[in-house]
């Protein structure tokens, strides 16, 4: 069988950490970085993740190099990378204390890099941005890549910027957030902006929706049902017998299914066609969407070697 390729994350055990579990670890943290501790390796902020974090960046990593690799040629090199929550580039595993590489460095570091013409990151925090700035200039490539702030409920700024980071060719977005809260309008600005764009997402199915689908649905008037609407680009969700059903019968995995269907549905107006996940443990889903079914093929690719080097089948949603 065929063997990856070792992701290097450049662990360290963090000489500080102390590993703290809910709640205390929440009181720690603003946009999900820490304010306790900061990098052992360079003095910048961090990013608390669980230990599941390797996984999601094993196969963001392996695609992101097919991409490069498979479209680099055919683009005559105008191929580009873009991150939306990206964080400030290092990151600490809180179960063990280890210190690692994000996904916004994970990417620098990746073999296919150089073929990117250019790679944007973008993230809500301007402590985390000059932070990862700070990594991109040490390590010498702010002729390429650059971190920016901006909030993708307010997506203006942000879609003005990837214009002009990535007016032409093909782009491939990443988006990371930690819940259900980027508008499907913000996913359909950018689609039509960029018109050649594959995009990851992150969709919290199995944390976010988990927890708070059912109150959506039980208080109408309250923020988890407009958050999930404003997710969905859509209030049927919420108005499917079905689904109401499911609701009140606490079928929460089929509520579940029915969520990840609403929002393939909702990329398939926007003419994406072609889908793949990867269930990242039972935390969230990693959706895969392109308009062109080469996409698949790679992120198929991506996922033929499992992080523990075992073979894997397609997931569809």
């Amino acid at each position: 069988m065929k063997k990856r390729k070792p992701l290097d994350l450049h662990p360290v055990n963090h000489t500080t950490c102390k590993r703290c579990e809910c709640p205390i670890r929440r009181d720690n943290l603003q946009e999900g970085v820490c304010n306790k501790i900061i990098s052992d390796v360079d003095g910048g902020s961090v990013r608390c993740v669980g230990p599941w974090a390797y996984d999601k960046t094993y196969f963001l990593t392996q695609y992101f190099g097919i991409f490069g690799v498979g479209m680099h040629r055919k683009w005559k090199g105008d191929v580009h990378y873009i991150e939306i929550c990206s964080g400030p580039g290092r990151c600490i595993n809180r179960d063990i204390g280890e210190e690692i590489d994000g996904t916004a460095l994970a990417v620098m570091h990746n073999d296919a890099y150089p073929l990117y013409k250019s790679v944007t990151f973008f993230d809500i925090s301007p402590v985390v941005v000059d932070a990862l700035n700070k990594r991109i200039t040490a390590l010498g490539q702010t002729s390429k890549a650059l971190a920016v702030q901006a909030d993708y409920t307010q997506p203006a700024d942000l879609i003005t910027i990837c214009q002009q980071r990535a007016p032409q060719g093909l782009s491939l977005i990443f988006l990371d957030p930690t819940d259900c809260s980027v508008p499907m309008q913000t996913i359909a600005l950018l689609s039509r902006a960029l018109k050649k764009v594959d995009f990851i997402i992150n969709v919290a199915t199995g944390t976010d929706v988990n927890r708070n689908l059912k109150t959506a649905f039980a208080n109408p008037d309250g923020p988890a049902r407009k958050k999930y609407e404003t997710c969905l680009g859509s209030t049927a969700f919420f108005t499917d017998p079905e689904n109401i059903r499911f609701a009140e019968t606490s079928q929460d995995e089929m509520l579940r299914v029915k969520f990840r269907a609403a929002y393939r549905s909702a990329l398939f107006a926007e003419g994406y066609r072609h889908f793949g996940v990867e269930i990242i443990k039972h935390y969230y889903d990693l959706l895969f969407a392109s308009k062109h079914p080469t996409g698949l093929k790679f992120w198929r690719q991506a996922q033929s070697i499992r992080p523990d080097n075992q073979a894997t089948f397609d997931h569809m949603l």
